[in-house]
């Protein structure tokens, strides 16, 4: 191969250009009350103005009330030291937003997504609560009072290093129960420690797997409990939203049986907390549960125990579990096939010296069984495993994790006639009690016929070209029927295109003419096992759209049809309109700290398209961001370069290379007329080396002190290099918890000036008194147009109000 047809593979190899597409960060609050209308701010990556929001339940509205802010940057301590090097979430820009939650919306998470012409998002989720919250105000300066319990408080981490408090009064004494869930949100690491009013720890847990944390301890009537939440690696972002759950009364942790019947009273082992004496140890109780016919997979039920009220939520099925054998011998318990059980990993194996369950299975030469445990869905403790044996020892099959959780199942066929042990293990190396229950079921593999359906969340189809839509068909026993899917809801212009092979051409015979090919029919898919592409596309002259789709998937066997439903966002896109570039391709830029670089930006237009487009900063940058910013940028019609004015903080260090990333929106009509908006992505990032700075703001050090209402005069420097010969303003910087606790008239500095006096006043009501600190900020103009900027922070004391005499 020559060196053109080299190049020309090349170039045809690499992908073209890309949609930037819209994603949900998160909701603040992320939850409200059923029946109830709640104000929130969306946290969202990369939305365009016409954005589309989807419910997964049609009882809950969602309605965008406003524009959204400009991007919001990790706030410091961030920008320094060793994480300032990290990487870090994308950046938000947050959107209001009114969220109306119907009276008969049953409490839990509900699935929303967002589109656009750029394609869909993952899901967000928003969580209906039975109760309303506590939501910690947006500048939040001390503990956030939780009135009587049981309540919830809803807040969060925005910043690394943030320590967040929740206080709250025990109305009794008794157990006390505190809930962390850290998921609601960005994910993150939660960990929190209750403390008394004298400062001693009570409780303290951390989420280690990323289920949230929970606490129990034994409070005394009538005392304060506070009530510390922070990351377990002291990272923070707006994202980092958590929901705190504090109740009191004793905590029910597991169940046996761990599956109830339905229509049916069931005998039942409640494992917990305090459930039978009210102390803090773990104990059991018996108590006796009515599930209705009607119950859905889980029903909570509720309990007036000895030690008080509690309730728990109970997993559900058509027929009841047998309960583990109780034996005081290592011998195996006998199985039948099929059957489901119930049982603890209570004790330690003094063999392996671990939790370890047995069992036996008398099973003939030809006999498949589906061996499986279950643990997740109960939040057991239990990390299983399951293990085959036969009666001489040797291990002849072995399953642990499966593809979607810790549970664990074999599909086993035995090779002679004979007896076979299970051996069930934990291993999550927790100490054995209880509550670590799970679920053993056997099912003969000939009478098994069930399966999964598993798809993406969206899928996104460009006008006039088509996708591919995966499914993943699990299949659980040994029947081969195949499996139908059906879409319902397709948007108009997008239809399902799998086509039978056409058959073989005939022979030709010498003499006649040759038979004209048969067109390929289209057809229904009959998917056979694993994963199965659906190829799905969009008319070239459709309308762009989005819409939840159902996929139905189903298999008739015999007199049986088994029916697996899902649903996924699908849109149809346009085609990206530009492409951002950096004129600079090498990366050799200097720069000044503390200025705005107007960085040489290419703007390549595409798709024929002649018309404006904006260029912003994107959510997704790289490390090393610390403070690094751009802005909105409109680009007229017929210009494709321009400078795009990236401003670097004064404290970036010069043995850095810094970047930012930038994308292009365009405003176009679909092929119906509609207008849309469509994000080109940047190739490449612009990239800059640091240099010194242009402009340096300093104050003269001194011990100050000032008493509320009062004013201290702060001596200031402003130096600059001959590249700014322009006039310096000098500002106070509102103070972020309290804006108009420091304030004062702006101070200009004619280029001849290097010094001044800023006079700030102190608010009357400054609160609370001690050590604050004032930032000042000096901004001059580079060449009349680009900002540099310098920051100075003055440490002060403010004094304690003087008490009035005789009072």
């Amino acid at each position: 191969m020559n060196l053109s047809a080299i190049l020309v593979v090349a170039v045809l190899g690499q992908p073209g250009p890309q949609n930037i597409k819209p994603q949900i960060g998160y909701v603040y609050p992320p939850g409200a009350k059923a029946g109830t209308t709640v104000e929130v701010r969306l946290g969202t990556h990369d939305w365009t103005t016409d954005v589309e929001l989807f419910s997964h339940d049609p009882r809950l509205k969602i309605e965008i009330t406003g524009p959204a802010s400009e991007p919001i940057l990790t706030p410091p301590p961030y920008w320094f030291g060793a994480k300032a090097g990290t990487v870090q979430p994308p950046l938000p820009c947050e959107v209001p937003a009114r969220i109306t939650i119907a009276a008969d919306c049953p409490p839990g998470p509900i699935k929303w997504q967002v589109a656009n012409a750029n394609g869909g998002s993952e899901p967000g989720v928003f969580y209906v609560e039975a109760t309303a919250d506590v939501v910690e105000p947006e500048k939040s300066t001390g503990p956030l009072e939780l009135p009587t319990l049981p309540a919830a408080a809803v807040g969060r981490l925005s910043r690394i290093t943030e320590i967040d408090q929740v206080r709250f009064v025990a109305p009794a004494a008794g157990l006390v129960t505190c809930r962390l869930d850290d998921r609601v949100g960005r994910p993150f690491e939660g960990v929190l420690t209750v403390r008394d009013a004298a400062g001693r720890t009570v409780a303290d847990a951390a989420d280690t797997v990323g289920r949230g944390v929970v606490a129990t301890f034994a409070a005394q009537a009538g005392a304060p409990y506070t009530v510390s939440i922070h990351d377990a690696d002291h990272a923070g972002d707006r994202g980092f939203i958590y929901r705190l759950e504090v109740e009191q009364g004793p905590r029910v942790v597991a169940s046996l049986p761990a599956v109830l019947p339905r229509g049916a009273k069931t005998s039942v082992e409640l494992i917990g907390w305090g459930v039978a004496t009210g102390a803090l140890k773990l104990e059991s109780v018996t108590q006796t549960v009515d599930v209705p016919k009607t119950a859905g997979e889980m029903f909570r039920a509720p309990f007036k125990l000895s030690s008080g009220s509690a309730s728990y939520e109970f997993a559900t099925a058509d027929a009841p579990d047998t309960l583990e054998a109780k034996s005081s011998s290592a011998a195996p318990r006998p199985l039948a096939v099929p059957s489901r059980t119930s049982a603890a990993l209570d004790t330690l194996d003094e063999a392996s010296q671990m939790a370890v369950d047995r069992y036996r299975l008398d099973l003939k030469k030809g006999d498949a069984v589906r061996l499986g445990v279950e643990a997740a869905r109960f939040d057991s403790p239990v990390d299983p495993s399951i293990t085959v044996v036969d009666s001489t020892g040797k291990e002849l099959i072995r399953g642990d994790d499966l593809n979607t959780s810790t549970d664990a199942a074999v599909d086993f066929t035995a090779p002679a006639d004979g007896l076979y042990d299970i051996v069930v293990n934990d291993l999550s190396g927790t100490i054995p009690s209880r509550a670590h229950t799970y679920r053993l079921t056997v099912d003969r593999a000939a009478e098994l016929v069930e399966f999964d359906l598993s798809i993406p969340a969206k899928l996104d189809v460009a006008l006039g070209d088509k996708a591919d839509l995966v499914a993943k068909l699990i299949r659980r026993g040994a029947w081969q029927e195949p499996i139908e899917i059906e879409f319902e809801n397709l948007p108009t212009g997008v239809a399902e295109v799998i086509e039978e092979p056409p058959p073989p051409p005939p022979p030709v015979v010498k003499g006649q003419k040759p038979v004209k090919p048969v067109k390929p029919a289209v057809r229904k898919p009959k998917l056979g096992p694993g994963d199965q592409r659906i190829a799905l596309t969009a008319a070239a002259d459709a309308a762009t759209t989005s819409g939840l789709v159902t996929v139905v998937a189903k298999a008739v066997i015999g007199d049986r049809t088994i029916e697996r439903r899902d649903r996924l966002l699908l849109t149809t896109t346009l085609k990206p309109r530009v492409v951002v570039k950096s004129a600079v391709q090498d990366g050799g830029r200097i720069v000044n700290r503390g200025t705005t670089y107007p960085a040489d930006v290419i703007v390549e237009r595409l798709e024929g398209y002649t018309g404006p487009v904006t260029l912003r900063m994107a959510s997704v940058q790289q490390r090393q961001r610390r403070g690094i910013r751009g802005e909105t940028l409109a680009v007229p019609a017929g210009v494709d370069t321009v400078q795009y004015p990236v401003f670097m903080p004064e404290w970036l260090e010069t043995s850095l290379t810094a970047r930012i990333n930038v994308i292009g929106v365009t405003e176009v009509a679909d092929p119906k007329g509609k207008k849309r908006q469509v994000i080109g992505a940047m190739d490449g990032l612009i990239v800059m080396s640091l240099e010194g700075a242009l402009l340096k703001l300093s104050h003269d050090p001194a011990e100050r002190s000032v008493a509320p209402g009062g004013v201290i005069d702060i001596p200031v420097k402003v130096s600059r290099t001959v590249r700014i010969p322009e006039p310096a303003k000098v500002e106070v910087v509102p103070d972020e918890e309290n804006p108009s606790l420091f304030t004062a008239e702006v101070v200009t500095l004619t280029p001849q000036q290097s010094s001044a006096v800023i006079r700030v006043r102190v608010a009357g009501d400054a609160r609370p008194s001690g050590s604050r600190t004032i930032k000042l900020r000096a901004t001059a103009l580079e060449k009349g147009r680009w900002p540099a900027v310098s920051e100075t922070a003055v440490p002060i004391v403010i004094e304690a109000p003087k008490s009035v005499a005789g009072k």
